[in-house]
């Protein structure tokens, strides 16, 4: 644990992370976890978090430090941190990265339908309101 923290007590740190944890598991919907998670992250947190889970996305599909420095718009330091988390975590990664092709591909079967005759080759797509939040859970 960072120097910082050494004064708190581990059992109350880890009783207020296991609260949120709960209020994530137990939320219904995507809403109510996009509302938890604006109400206790600021949107540089959110950031940070979403920039960690994209750089360790690139680190395993073999995207070189230039390739993700150039994309991304991180400094070295940055990416040697993530990689090292990454590989101390990878599970934890791999299940953001299951659960987002999950939800990708809900998301693009139910997000937007044909309109028009079965037999035209041009027929128009239409969005149907369906939000990546109403995937189910």
């Amino acid at each position: 644990m960072p120097r910082r923290y050494k004064n708190l007590e581990e059992k109350l740190v880890f009783s207020a992370f296991n609260g949120v944890r709960d209020s994530l598991l137990a939320a219904k919907n995507g809403e109510e976890v996009e509302d938890i998670i604006k109400s206790i992250l600021t949107l540089d947190e959110r950031i940070k978090i979403g920039r960690r889970v994209e750089v360790a996305w690139c680190l395993q599909h073999n995207f070189s430090y230039e390739e993700i420095q150039k994309t991304l718009h991180v400094g070295k330091g940055t990416i040697s941190r993530i990689e090292k988390i990454f590989a101390e975590n990878k599970n934890g990664f791999e299940l953001i990265f299951e659960r987002r092709k999950k939800v990708e591909s809900e998301f693009n079967s139910r997000a937007y339908k044909k309109i028009g005759p079965w037999g035209v080759y041009n027929r128009r797509t239409e969005y149907t309101g369906f939000k990546r939040k109403d995937v189910k859970r």
